[in-house]
C-alpha cells in the first residue's frame, strides 16, 4: 500500500480544505511535514487512523470533537478526511466524515471506492473488511511512531506491550479469538454434564473450579496493575538519578552509585549461578552421600555370600567342563570318565561361575566402588560451592553498605532539593521491593490456583467416565481442550520465529547507530535490554530508549513486509504500508540524530516525517538530502493581533515562509507546500 494523497476538510485544527500529496518515488521516498508543537502534527497522524478505522490514539484529546470550531461557528456541519491510495496495482479512495447533529441511519459515514478512468466505482462491500485486508487494524498503530512518547521500552518489566506488538504484527487475532472461544465452549461442556449418580460431586467441583478461575482472573488483573505501577516507580527513580547525575554537587556521588549498582548487578548474577551450582550438586553428587549405607551393606553382603558359597566361586564353568572333556587334570593326572575323581571334579559345576554371572558381580563391585570414591570427593565440591556463594553474599553485603553510605551522603548534601530527591528515591526503592514481593505472591497464588483447577478437572473426568451420558460431554470437552492446546502451541511457535527475526533486525540497527558497543537482548518472555560487552544490562538514556523504539518499529515494519502474501488460515498476512514518524529525533543528540536519519529512509517503501524546527537540524537534513520527495509546512493562523509575539519563519533556500500568522480570517492551521 502507498498513500498518494490526504485531504482534510474542517477536521480539527485544519480549517477549510487542506491537501498533502505524498512522495512515492523509490529513491525519494521521504515526505517531510514541518510543524512546531501544537500546530497539527498529531492531528495529521490521527487523521489517517480516523479515516481508515474511525479511531484515534489515546493521546488525542476529545477524539469525538473533530469539527473545526471556526467552521462550526460559520454554520458548517461536516468534518471529513479522504485518503487516496494504491494497493496491489489498483487505486482507491477512502473517505470518512462526521456530520454534526445528524441522526440519519441511511447515510454511511465511511465509504471506499475504486478509481477508474477518473470515476469512483462504489462496489466494495463491506468497506471495513476491505480496509483490514489492506492494512489490518491491529497492525496500523505500529506504522505510526510518536517519538515524544516512545515509552514501550522504559523499564524491563514492560513485557506485555512488546508481546502485544509482536502478536499484532503476526495477525494473531484469529488464533487468540479461537482460543478464547474454545475455552468458553470447554467450560460450557464441563457445566452441562447431565445428572448421574455423581451429579452432586460434579456440580460441587464445577462451582469450585469457577470460583478458582475467578480468583485466577483477579490475580492476572492485579499482576497487570502491578506491572504498570512498577514501570511508573522505575521511571520516577530513573528521572531522579538522571537529575542527580546532572547536578554538580551530586554528580560524583551518583557516579559512584552507578558504578556500585553495576557491581551489584554482576554480583547478583554470579550469586544466581552459584546457587544453581549448589542445586546442581544435589542432583549430581547427592546420590554419593545417601549411598554410604547402601555401599557398605552391599559390599558386606557380597563378601559374606561369597564366603558362604552362595555366590559362585571365582573358578568358572568353562574351565571345569574343559577338564572333564580332556580327561586330564591340570597336574597331568588322568580323569577317567565315571571315576570318583571325575565325579568330584564334576561337582565343582554346582558352584562354578559362568561368564554372565562373573560380569554381573564385576559390574556391581564397580558401581559400588565408584559410589564410594564419589562419596569421598563430594563433600569438598559442596564446600567449594558454598564458599564461593558465601564470598559473593559477603561482597553483595559490602556493596549494599556502600550504596547505603552514598545514599546517606546524598541526603546530607545541603543544596537545593538534592537531599529531598534522594529521600524520595529511597522511598521509591522500598516501594519497588514491596511491589516485587507482591508480584511474587500473586504469581505463586496463580500457579497454585492453576494446579488446583487441573486436579479438580481430573476428578470430574474420573467421575464422568463412570456414566455413558456424561462421557459424551467429557469427550467433547477433551476435544476442545486438545484443539485449544494445539492452537496455543502454534501461537508460541509463530511468536518464537517472529522473535528471532525481530532480534536480528533490531540488533543490526543498534550496532549500526549506537555510539556504544551495545547488543540487544530480547528474552523469551519479552524482556528487552541493552547489554555491554560484559553482558550487563544497562540503564537506557532517553535517547537510547527512543533509538530502541525506532529500531523496534523498523523491525516490525520489515517483518510485516516479509509476511505480505502469507497463505495461512490462522494468521493474518503481513502488509506493506507507509511509516509515519512523529518527532523521531526528539530525544536524540547530534551523533544519534545523524545515524538515525541515515537509516530512516530504508525503514519502509514510503516514509512521512513530522518534524519541528529543532529536529530538522543540519545533521538530519544532510543525511536526508537526495531522499526527500516532497516537503510541506504547517502554518498557524490566529485571528488576534501579534502584540508582543515575535514572527516565526522557516527558510528553504531563497524562500522564507511565515509559520505563524496574525489577524487572520480563522484560528487554525493551513498547509503550504515547499517548492
Amino acid at each position: 500500500m502507498e498513500i498518494e494523497e490526504i485531504r482534510l476538510k474542517d477536521f480539527r485544527c485544519f480549517y477549510g480544505e487542506s491537501t498533502i500529496s505524498f512522495s512515492s518515488e523509490p529513491e525519494r521516498n521521504v515526505t517531510i511535514i514541518y510543524a512546531e508543537n501544537g500546530v497539527g502534527k498529531t492531528t495529521l497522524l490521527n487523521a489517517l487512523l480516523w479515516c481508515f478505522y474511525g479511531q484515534t490514539t489515546a493521546r488525542f484529546e476529545k477524539s469525538e470533537d473533530v469539527l473545526n470550531y471556526d467552521a462550526k461557528a460559520e454554520g458548517r456541519t461536516t468534518a471529513s478526511v479522504e485518503v487516496r491510495f494504491e494497493h496491489n496495482g489498483n487505486r482507491y479512495v477512502a473517505k470518512r466524515f462526521l456530520r454534526s447533529g445528524s441522526t440519519s441511519t441511511v447515510e454511511k459515514p465511511f465509504r471506499v471506492a475504486r478509481l477508474e478512468a477518473g470515476s469512483q466505482v462504489y462496489d466494495i462491500e463491506p468497506e471495513d473488511t476491505f480496509i483490514n485486508t489492506v492494512i489490518p487494524r491491529e497492525m496500523a498503530g505500529h506504522f505510526l511512531f510518536d517519538g515524544e512518547h516512545a515509552e514501550i521500552f522504559l523499564g524491563e518489566q514492560n513485557r506485555a506491550a512488546i508481546r502485544d506488538a509482536v502478536r499484532d504484527i503476526l495477525g494473531c487475532t484469529l488464533i487468540e479469538t479461537a482460543i478464547e472461544d474454545l475455552d468458553a465452549i470447554s467450560k460450557a461442556f464441563r457445566r452441562q454434564m447431565p445428572g448421574t449418580g455423581h451429579s452432586t460431586q460434579i456440580t460441587d467441583l464445577n462451582n469450585l473450579i469457577d470460583r478458582i478461575n475467578a480468583q485466577v482472573e483477579q490475580s492476572k488483573a492485579l499482576i497487570v496493575e502491578n506491572e504498570a505501577t512498577r514501570r511508573s516507580v522505575e521511571d520516577q527513580i530513573s528521572d531522579i538519578e538522571e537529575k542527580l547525575r546532572n547536578t554538580a554537587q551530586a554528580k560524583g556521588l551518583q557516579g559512584e552509585r552507578d558504578s556500585l549498582q553495576a557491581q551489584m548487578t554482576r554480583a547478583e548474577r554470579r550469586r544466581a549461578e552459584q546457587e544453581d551450582d549448589v542445586l546442581k550438586w544435589l542432583g549430581d553428587e547427592g546420590r554419593f552421600i545417601v549411598s554410604r549405607r547402601l555401599t557398605e551393606e552391599a559390599f558386606e553382603f557380597i563378601d559374606s555370600e561369597e564366603h558362604r558359597g552362595r555366590i559362585p566361586s571365582p573358578y568358572n564353568e568353562e574351565f571345569v567342563r574343559d577338564l572333564l572333556h580332556d580327561e586330564t587334570c591340570i597336574c597331568g593326572a588322568h580323569i577317567a570318565p565315571g571315576s570318583e575323581i571325575a565325579r568330584r571334579v564334576a561337582s565343582l559345576l554346582d558352584r562354578a561361575a559362568n561368564q554372565a554371572m562373573r560380569d554381573r558381580v564385576a559390574k556391581v563391585r564397580g558401581r559400588l566402588t565408584n559410589l564410594k570414591a564419589g562419596r569421598a570427593r563430594a563433600p569438598e565440591r559442596l564446600m567449594a560451592a558454598k564458599r564461593a556463594l558465601a564470598h559473593t553474599n559477603e561482597e553483595i553485603g559490602f556493596i549494599e553498605a556502600r550504596l547505603a553510605d552514598v545514599s546517606s551522603k546524598l541526603k546530607g548534601v545541603n543544596f537545593g532539593d538534592i537531599a529531598e530527591r534522594e529521600s524520595r528515591r529511597e522511598e521509591l526503592g522500598k516501594e519497588l521491593s514491596a511491589l516485587d514481593r507482591a508480584r511474587g505472591t500473586l504469581e505463586e497464588n496463580l500457579k497454585t490456583a492453576r494446579q488446583d483447577v487441573s486436579r479438580h478437572e481430573r476428578e470430574i473426568n474420573q467421575l464422568a467416565a463412570q456414566d455413558v451420558e456424561t462421557r459424551i460431554f467429557a469427550r467433547r470437552r477433551a476435544l476442545c481442550e486438545k484443539i485449544k492446546g494445539s492452537l496455543e502451541i502454534r501461537l508460541r511457535d509463530e511468536e518464537a520465529q517472529a522473535k528471532k527475526v525481530l532480534r536480528a533486525t533490531i540488533r543490526k540497527i543498534i550496532e549500526a547507530t549506537s555510539r556504544k558497543n551495545l547488543t540487544l537482548q530480547m528474552s523469551d518472555d519479552y524482556v528487552v535490554s541493552l547489554r555491554n560487552a560484559e553482558g550487563i544490562a544497562l540503564p537506557k538514556s532517553s535517547g537510547e530508549n527512543q533509538l530502541l523504539g525506532l529500531a523496534f518499529t523498523a523491525a516490525l515494519v520489515q517483518f510485516a513486509k516479509l509476511r505480505k502474501g502469507a497463505q495461512d488460515i490462522a494468521l493474518l498476512p503481513g502488509t506493506i504500508a507507509p511509516l509515519v514518524l512523529d518527532s523521531p529525533f526528539g530525544q536524540l543528540d547530534r551523533v544519534y540524530r545523524s545515524a538515525t536519519a541515515g537509516f530512516i529512509p530504508r525503514m519502509a517503501n514510503q516514509v512521512v516525517l513530522l518534524l519541528s524546527q529543532s529536529q530538522a537540524a543540519d545533521e538530519v537534513m544532510e543525511k536526508l538530502q537526495g531522499r526527500i520527495g516532497r516537503q510541506y509546512v504547517l502554518v498557524r493562523h490566529n485571528k488576534g493581533g501579534r502584540g508582543l509575539k515575535h514572527v516565526e519563519t522557516r527558510q528553504f533556500g531563497h524562500e522564507i515562509i511565515e509559520t505563524t500568522r496574525f489577524e487572520a480570517a480563522f484560528d487554525g492551521t493551513s498547509i503550504v507546500e515547499v517548492r
